[in-house]
Order: C-alpha cells, then structure tokens, then sequence
C-alpha cells in the first residue's frame, strides 16, 4: 500500500530552473540513474536494491535504482575511506562478504536467498544482522554482522535522502543557490515551498 503524502502535489523538480547550470545537472541525473555495475554483480545489485527498500520502506524503482547506483560508485571508488573501526575491513571487502551474509541468513532462517522472502521474513533476517543474533555463524567469521549493518544503514540513508523525490516527500525546497531562502523566520515559507497536505 502506497504511503500517505504530507505534500501530495509537490515535486521539488518543478522550480530547477531557479537553480544553477551545474546543480541542475547534477541532481536532474539522479532523476534518471542507470546502474552500470562497476563493482557489484547483478546479482548482488539486486539483493541490494531487495535490501535497500526494506532499509527505508520505500520501493519506488527509480528511488531504489538512483540508491543501488550511488552504492556501486562510491564502492567502486578507490577514494580512501576517512576512518575504520579496528577489526573492520576496507568497504569493498565488507560489502561483499556482507551481502553474502545476508543471504547466508536467509538461508539459514528460510531455506532460501533474500530476494524470494516475503517482506516480514526479510524485516526479520535484517534485524538478525543488525542485533548479531545471527545463526550462520561462519558467514560472519571475519566481521559483526552488526558492523556491516551499521555501515549499509548510513551509506543507504545517506542515498536516499539525496533523491528529488525525496526532497518533495519531506517538503524540502531544494538547493537555494542562486535564489536562497527568504522568509527564514519559525513558522513562515517562501512562496514556492512545499505546503502541508496542499494548505494555502
């Protein structure tokens, strides 16, 4: 069941052309990902996108593309990662091996991958790797489950509030450059901005 919108006839997209050149491009091409498959398999990309829309209970395809998309990238990246827990591997290590474990416990917990569980098995296997109360142990030998949770969880997010579609689902008037914010003040909105359930 579709969720209820706060800003039903809002969409952020409808005012880019108060933005920049450069922003427009930037964020008009997260309206339109393609996943590439620089670092995960297809098949991996597809347990991730399985596993995403669970993350974020949202399972609109170009939300859950655009995220899948930006996962691979920075995974594919050889950009340093600014700090690592100790016992942690590097993030292309831990993704990888992590995705296996996902499915290790499905296997486990159901007889069968991730992407073939209903939603409430799903919601369960996740909450095993997120707490460690996992029951392949030998999936999860090099690292805590909890670990690879902690990391996917921010990286996801991180994502997925990134979207326009997003942005328009939580009412954000997206980038103010070159306009910017006017009406600043507690309670008070710019003409343009998102009104709750379409107020006036």
């Amino acid at each position: 069941m579709e969720k209820p919108r706060r800003y039903p006839s809002y969409d952020v997209w409808d005012q880019h052309t108060e933005w920049d050149a450069h922003t427009r491009k930037v964020v008009g091409a997260r309206r339109m990902p393609a996943i590439a498959n620089q670092f995960f398999t297809k098949p991996e990309s597809l347990l991730l996108q399985t596993v995403v829309g669970v993350l974020v209970n949202d399972h609109r395809l170009e939300v859950l593309t655009f995220v899948v998309e930006h996962l691979d990238n920075t995974t594919a990246s050889n950009i340093g990662e600014s700090q690592r827990k100790v016992g942690v591997p590097p993030k292309k290590a831990l993704y990888r091996s992590g995705l296996k474990g996902i499915d290790a416990e499905s296997h486990a917990a159901y007889g069968t991958d991730f992407v073939a569980l209903k939603l409430d098995q799903q919601e369960v296997v996740l909450q095993h790797v997120a707490n460690g109360s996992i029951q392949n142990q030998e999936a999860w030998k090099d690292f805590a489950p909890a670990d690879f949770f902690k990391r996917l969880l921010h990286d996801t997010v991180s994502a997925y509030y990134s979207h326009p579609l997003v942005w328009s689902d939580i009412g954000y008037g997206g980038p103010a450059y070159p306009r910017g914010y006017v009406r600043v003040e507690k309670g008070l909105t710019d003409p343009w901005e998102a009104k709750a359930n379409d107020e006036s």
